[in-house]
């Protein structure tokens, strides 16, 4: 017997990925549609007990609404369900280059989760119909931080782009 005889393929594959991406994108799409709550952070030094309880209340709140449940989380679900979602065409397609991969997974995703609360709070909508909150705070984190993000995609690009060592300095004149 010989090293090639051992020779077998991983367990988990790019369609075992692509299946567990599908899987949490329509999980994802599904809490984006009956507008479950975003589960509120903890704070900076580990377990908060006040955000666990305002996620416990938020939560009675949407199970306590009487009606069609909207909530400005649904943004956030459905970025991460697009995300997701492209993900699987990317692992589905590897010979696909970096910059599409990027494009095609963060682009959409990206615009969703800023635009999407960014219109909610200029049209005067509370943050849900079942829970108490202003969107104005949310929608200005979003945007300041998908402002960063850009800059900061911006910035990688042309650093990924810039010849490096031996390069550099066949190109000086």
């Amino acid at each position: 017997m010989s090293i090639p005889d051992f020779d077998v393929e991983p367990a988990a594959g790019p369609r075992f990925w692509a299946v567990l991406l599908g899987v949490v994108g329509a999980v994802a799409g599904v809490l984006a549609v009956i507008g479950w709550p975003l589960p509120v952070g903890a704070g900076r030094y580990g377990f908060d007990e006040a955000a666990w309880a305002r996620t416990g209340h938020d939560v009675q709140a949407w199970l306590a609404h009487d009606g069609w449940r909207v909530s400005g989380a649904s943004w956030a679900y459905g970025a991460a369900a697009l995300a997701t979602l492209a993900g699987v065409s990317v692992l589905l397609h590897p010979s696909w280059p970096d910059r599409r991969r990027f494009v095609l997974v963060v682009v959409p995703a990206g615009v969703l989760l800023v635009v999407g609360p960014a219109v909610q709070w200029a049209l005067g909508l509370p943050w849900s119909n079942y829970g108490v909150g202003s969107t104005a705070g949310i929608a200005g984190g979003l945007l300041v931080a998908a402002a960063l993000a850009t800059v900061g995609a911006a910035v990688w690009l042309a650093l990924r782009r810039r010849p490096r060592g031996q390069d550099r300095a066949d190109t000086r004149p």
